[in-house]
C-alpha cells in the first residue's frame, strides 16, 4: 500500500509540470519627450508561492542602449534560472534616449513608479535592490545606487563608459566592474574608476576579460551571478520586514582573503604577500565562492607546512 502510495505521488510529480515564470510589465507615464509612456518589464519567479511575512528581492537589469527591457525578463542576459533558484523577481525598464541613465532627471522616479505598482501585486522588497547593467545600462547600474545608495544591496556594471564620482556614500554598497581589455574606451575608464573609488575606502571587486571586446563574456556573467547572490544572502533580513526594523545596522564581514588585480590571484588573509599589493590594485573578499569566481588562490610562500618541508 505504501509503495502503491508513493508510485501514485511520483506519477503526479511528472506529470503536473511546475508554474512558469510569469512575464508582465506596467505601463509609467513621464514628461522625457522619447518616453511619454514606458514599459517596465518584470518577470516572476517559476514555481512562486508567497511565504506569509517576508518579501521578495528585486533584480533590476539594465540591458545595452535603449533595450526595450523584453530580453532580460525572458532569460537574455543569463540570470533567468539563477532568479528562479533564489527566488528574485527580474525587472527590466524599456528606457529610450532622454539621457536615462542619469536618474535625477527623470528614469529614477519612473523605475520607482513601476517598482510601486508590480509591489501592488507581488511582495516584492523594493528599498534594498541589486543592479545588474551592460553598456548603455551599466551606466544606469551605477549611477542609480549612486542616485539612492540607501536603495541598493549591491550593483554590477559591465563596459561601462559613464560613471558616477565616487563618494564615501558608496563606502558600504558592494559593487562590481568588468570590462573587456579589447573595449579600449570603457576599459580605461571603468579601471580608473576602480582606482579613485578604492582611493576613497571603497572596496570595488574589478575583473577585466583578456582580448574581450564589447560584449559580455560568460565568465562576467558567471562572476556577476556569483556577486549577486553572495550579497542576497548576506543581506537576506532585507526581505523580513520585522527582522530587519529589530536590526538596522549591517554586520562587518570578515575579510578572509586577499586578491590582486594585476595577477588575478589571491591569498589567505595570513600570508605575507598581500603585504606587498599595492593600494589601487588590492581587492578584498569576505567569501571564498566569490573569490574563486573572480581570480586563482595561491598558497603562500611562507605558509608554516611549507617552510617546515
Amino acid at each position: 500500500m505504501v509503495l502503491k502510495t508513493f508510485l501514485v505521488f511520483l506519477l503526479l510529480g511528472l506529470i503536473l509540470p511546475l508554474q512558469a515564470a510569469e512575464l508582465g510589465y506596467v505601463t509609467v507615464k513621464t514628461q522625457a519627450p522619447s518616453n511619454k509612456e514606458v514599459k517596465v518589464h518584470y518577470r516572476v519567479p517559476e514555481d512562486f508561492k508567497a511565504e506569509p511575512g517576508r518579501l521578495y528581492r528585486v533584480l533590476v537589469i539594465f540591458g545595452g542602449r535603449n533595450s526595450t527591457g523584453e530580453g532580460p525578463v525572458k532569460g537574455g542576459m543569463g540570470f533567468a534560472e539563477w532568479a528562479d533558484e533564489l527566488q528574485v523577481f527580474i525587472v527590466s525598464p524599456g528606457f529610450k534616449d532622454d539621457d536615462y541613465w542619469y536618474p535625477e532627471k527623470w528614469s529614477g522616479k519612473a523605475l520607482f513608479q513601476a517598482l510601486k505598482e508590480i509591489k501592488k501585486k507581488y511582495p516584492i522588497c523594493d528599498d534594498a535592490l541589486l543592479f545588474y547593467g551592460y553598456s548603455g545600462g551599466s551606466q544606469c547600474a551605477n549611477l542609480f545606487p549612486a542616485w539612492k545608495p540607501e536603495l541598493c544591496c549591491a550593483w554590477v556594471s559591465h563596459a561601462c563608459g559613464v560613471w558616477h564620482k565616487p563618494s564615501k556614500k558608496m563606502k558600504n554598497i558592494p559593487g562590481l566592474v568588468t570590462c573587456g581589455e579589447a573595449d579600449a574606451g570603457r576599459y580605461i575608464l571603468s579601471q580608473n574608476f576602480v582606482i579613485e573609488s578604492r582611493k576613497k575606502g571603497i572596496n570595488i571587486l574589478w575583473k577585466s576579460f583578456p582580448n574581450t571586446p564589447h560584449d559580455v563574456p560568460p565568465d562576467s556573467v558567471e562572476l556577476a551571478r556569483v556577486f549577486l547572490k553572495i550579497h542576497h544572502e548576506e543581506n537576506i533580513n532585507d526581505l523580513y520586514p520585522k527582522k530587519k526594523s529589530a536590526n538596522t545596522a549591517k554586520t562587518a564581514q570578515q575579510i578572509l582573503f586577499v586578491g590582486d588585480d594585476q595577477e588575478g590571484r589571491f591569498w589567505s588573509v595570513g600570508s605575507r604577500e598581500i603585504q606587498y599589493i599595492e593600494p589601487e590594485d588590492r581587492v578584498e573578499f569576505s567569501s571564498r565562492e566569490l573569490a574563486e569566481a573572480w581570480g586563482r588562490e595561491v598558497k603562500s610562500k611562507w605558509d608554516k607546512s611549507v617552510a617546515s618541508k
